[in-house]
């Protein structure tokens, strides 16, 4: 079947369980986000401190030490693993399954990290984006923003 959500290139992964798994882009993440930005989610990874010295004012805060704190389950199999499922900062709830979810943090390893992990969350259309934070930064996505997240709805 094909899908929609489907990068502009596509560079298959060495050493993943996915062998569908590409690499997409900032590109990629806004013709998403333009078409449906309700189910289109820019899932920043990058810590606390991080985030307050700058980010994508679109973009929805869930560091990685957050993101691999906690356990879950898995209720078809009734066993538990690592991690928490990433919130929506605008609802203030846990992002859908179905959503469209770009993952980004300042240089890609943490990225790729929080892809498998939400991954196994069941989030089906999950991605690390190609580009560093810098390269985010010079693609003139949105506002670059700085200061700490007030709430989880923060705007």
């Amino acid at each position: 079947s094909s899908s929609a959500f489907t990068p502009s290139f596509a560079h298959t992964k060495k050493n993943s369980r996915h062998s569908t798994s590409a690499i997409f882009n900032a590109a990629d993440f806004k013709v998403a986000y333009d078409l449906n930005p309700r189910n289109t989610f820019l899932l920043d990874i990058r810590e606390p401190d991080e985030w307050a010295e700058a980010h994508l004012s679109i973009a929805t805060p869930n560091p990685l030490t957050v993101l691999s704190s906690g356990k879950w389950m898995d209720t078809t199999t009734g066993k538990y693993y690592p991690g928490t499922f990433p919130i929506d900062r605008f609802t203030g709830v846990s992002i859908v399954k179905n959503a469209k979810i770009y993952v980004h943090c300042k240089m890609g390893d943490r990225a790729k990290e929080g892809v498998e992990m939400l991954e196994q969350m069941g989030y089906s259309e999950v991605v690390a984006l190609a580009e560093t934070f810098d390269e985010l930064v010079a693609a003139q996505l949105c506002d670059i923003i700085s200061g700490e997240v007030q709430s989880l709805t923060d705007g």
